[in-house]
């Protein structure tokens, strides 16, 4: 016999068993005082013995009709109806022949019983095997881990969310700030204006170099012809000795390279002079792979541009090139 298993066994159902003797108990020696006044002491605690006799014939039945799974309505019903019973005679008898506390733990006692009874029951009943137990274990982990990760998925939307809310919030509070000020600044303007008036205020500051005079300095076609002339508001500069002219590698039909023109268009755009074999800066850069796009007609493409840039000796990165070329396409294309 397994000694440990049938200690565990013992402690199980020793409160329950304990509880339902002393309610028993107690129930006898209540109902049989209660019905002695009415009836010989014999015949009450008799008729007291055989109602807890079949009080707990019933508990017995529920029980084990409980551990076997079965459905026990009748035992069921009729362990329910005694210890309603139960609960108020031992309530009665406590008011009756003690006092209102004796009452109230007289009433709890059965209701005890039966509570710890069903616990007992109810766990021998759903005990399973250990293989089921583990995959109900493994089923109850995955769901949590679906569960986690749910949580955490609708966290991050949530953060998402209230970030962009946040974002949102800032850009409107600082259109709003813009606003304010250009509006304070069109108030000043207006009284200014109003206090310190002035005769032949021109609307708007003429262009100091215009899209017409760059056109002119790096010869492209116009109305009335290919223009090489240096516009009239460009800067005088220097007369210099130009690199002998490339045509070699530029393409069939292409129109030899005008070196004076390239000197005009950096004197214009305010950097030194672009030279062949030398480190060129970003404004460098731009001004030569200008010169060298409306060096022909039709301008070069970025392919016939950077065949002229590496036959016209100048250096740098070919994705330096490329960036440098596709940022001056999209300021030609955004000029009206």
């Amino acid at each position: 016999m397994d000694w440990k298993k049938a200690a565990r066994k013992a402690v199980h159902w020793s409160l329950p068993a304990g509880l339902t003797g002393l309610s028993l108990g107690w129930t006898v020696y209540a109902v049989g005082e209660i019905l002695a006044h009415q009836a010989p002491a014999p015949l009450a605690y008799t008729v007291a013995g055989i109602y807890d006799a079949v009080w707990l014939y019933a508990l017995a039945m529920e029980t084990a009709h409980r551990r076997q799974g079965s459905k026990a309505t009748l035992p069921t019903a009729l362990g329910w109806l005694f210890l309603v019973t139960s609960v108020g005679v031992l309530f009665t008898h406590g008011l009756l022949y003690a006092t209102s506390v004796v009452a109230v733990i007289g009433a709890v006692v059965p209701a005890a019983a039966k509570a710890t009874l069903i616990m007992a029951v109810e766990r021998e009943a759903t005990r399973i095997s250990p293989a089921a137990q583990a995959q109900i274990d493994a089923v109850r982990s995955a769901t949590r881990d679906q569960v986690a990760i749910g949580r955490a998925v609708t966290r991050a939307k949530t953060d998402r969310q209230t970030t962009a809310a946040v974002l949102e919030r800032e850009e409107h509070r600082a259109r709003g700030e813009a606003q304010k000020v250009r509006h304070e600044a069109a108030e000043n303007l207006t009284k200014l204006t109003a206090d310190h008036p002035a005769a032949d205020v021109p609307q708007a500051v003429p262009a100091l170099f215009t899209d017409e005079d760059l056109a002119r300095v790096l010869g492209q076609w116009s109305e009335g012809g290919v223009s090489l002339g240096v516009s009239p508001v460009s800067p005088q500069v220097s007369p210099v000795s130009p690199p002998p002219e490339l045509t070699a590698s530029q393409g069939e039909g292409h129109t030899p390279l005008d070196w004076s023109a390239l000197v005009q268009v950096a004197a214009v755009a305010g950097v030194g002079t672009p030279k062949p074999g030398e480190p060129l800066s970003e404004e460098q850069l731009t001004v030569v792979l200008r010169w060298l796009r409306h060096s022909d007609n039709p301008p070069l493409s970025y392919r016939k541009a950077l065949a002229a840039y590496r036959a016209a000796g100048f250096v740098a990165k070919e994705e330096r090139v490329r960036k440098a070329y596709a940022a001056l396409i999209d300021a030609e294309d955004a000029q009206p």
